[in-house]
């Protein structure tokens, strides 16, 4: 079986991109491998994010934000799906290795300014897109993403 790989896109990669990333590949098992990424990341990752990875048991240690141009090397991993978590990157992506399918999930813009509960609902939201493509564990990373 063919692990599939999903890269999650938001503008800052502090927030969105990192919950993504994380809980996808808690979740994904062996079947799914999860990245994120953005055009203009920050230093370091929202607090927010990091208190409600660990508030879910989620590891974190090696999650920072990315520049989405590091995907297009040669040697990065080519993704065959790209969620844009908002509508500001879902337009300005680059062109993509593999022309990977493209899907917009408008969780939120503004995310570096949200209040701790917000944040929380964000990912509350983040988790059930996410959980919609890997609710039937029998089926081959490939099918997963022809379902979201």
């Amino acid at each position: 079986m063919r692990t599939a790989t999903v890269l999650f896109v938001c503008p800052d990669n502090a927030l969105l991109g990192p919950l993504a990333e994380a809980y996808l590949n808690a979740i994904g098992g062996n079947r799914i491998r999860a990245f994120s990424a953005g055009p203009a990341p920050t230093e370091s990752l929202h607090p927010a994010a990091l208190r409600l990875l660990s508030d879910h048991g989620l590891a974190h240690g090696g999650l920072m934000p990315k520049s989405w141009d590091i995907f297009l090397l040669p040697h990065a991993p080519q993704p065959d799906r790209v969620v844009a978590l908002t509508t500001s990157v879902a337009s300005a992506q680059p062109h993509w290795r593999g022309s990977p399918r493209q899907t917009l999930w408008e969780i939120t813009s503004g995310a570096l300014t949200a209040s701790p509960a917000a944040c929380a609902e964000y990912f509350r939201r983040i988790r059930q897109c996410i959980d919609r493509i890997v609710q039937d564990p029998a089926l081959p990373g490939d099918a997963l993403l022809r379902r979201a």
